[in-house]
């Protein structure tokens, strides 16, 4: 009895503590952005989340000397559903790498605790900007063979680790296979986790120490 109710508490207390996290991953990413106060990404602009669990919001924009830097890492447009998410994985590190300069989290490192302060990202805005440029790439014609999803959710107890975490989401159009697009889990500019939800959500991390 006791002990099911530590899990009831902890389930509740895990729940409040990432507020922002709340999981929309049947809905488009639009309606993230509504129930998050944050303007979505439209044509080259969009906004950047910063200072944990998106407390700072900065309107940027991707000019088009960064797009054809962008273009040129994605390359040519995937021919099928697993090239693209190993483009989307690369893409994705080069925009931290173009955005990280701008905003000085280009010295963000994995995870959330092993170091704090100005500079370091948390799971909420790293899922959001991930979002984001995601956006950015459906809606600049990248993607052929996913659509964008809004970010999901896995939580101790019910999934694993011992805090929240948030990822960005992709859906494969022919089956409508979701995927995780996490770069949290390594340094700013380092190519994304892009692996099966189901397997995030059993606990997958890069390797046993990780916290």
């Amino acid at each position: 009895m006791k002990k099911n109710i530590f899990y009831k508490i902890a389930a509740f207390i895990s729940l409040a503590l990432l507020p922002a996290c709340a999981s929309l991953p049947e809905k488009p990413p639009q309606d993230f952005y509504k129930s998050n106060k944050i303007e979505a990404p439209h044509g080259n602009a969009f906004t950047f989340c910063s200072q944990y669990g998106c407390k700072r919001l900065t309107p940027l924009s991707i000019s088009n000397d960064e797009w054809a830097d962008i273009s040129n890492v994605y390359g040519p447009l995937a021919q099928n559903a697993q090239q693209e998410r190993e483009k989307i994985s690369r893409t994705i590190a080069r925009f931290e790498q173009i955005i990280g300069a701008r905003t000085g989290t280009d010295i963000d490192i994995a995870g959330t605790f092993r170091k704090i302060g100005k500079g370091q990202l948390d799971c909420v805005d790293e899922s959001t900007n991930t979002t984001s440029y995601l956006m950015l790439l459906e809606q600049n014609g990248f993607l052929r063979f996913h659509r964008v999803g809004a970010p999901d959710t896995r939580f101790p107890i019910v999934h694993s680790g011992r805090w929240p975490h948030q990822t960005a989401v992709i859906i494969e159009k022919e089956n409508g296979k979701r995927y995780v697009v996490d770069s949290w889990f390594y340094d700013n500019g380092h190519p994304a986790v892009v692996l099966p939800i189901k397997t995030w959500k059993e606990g997958w991390k890069p390797d046993g120490n990780f916290r």
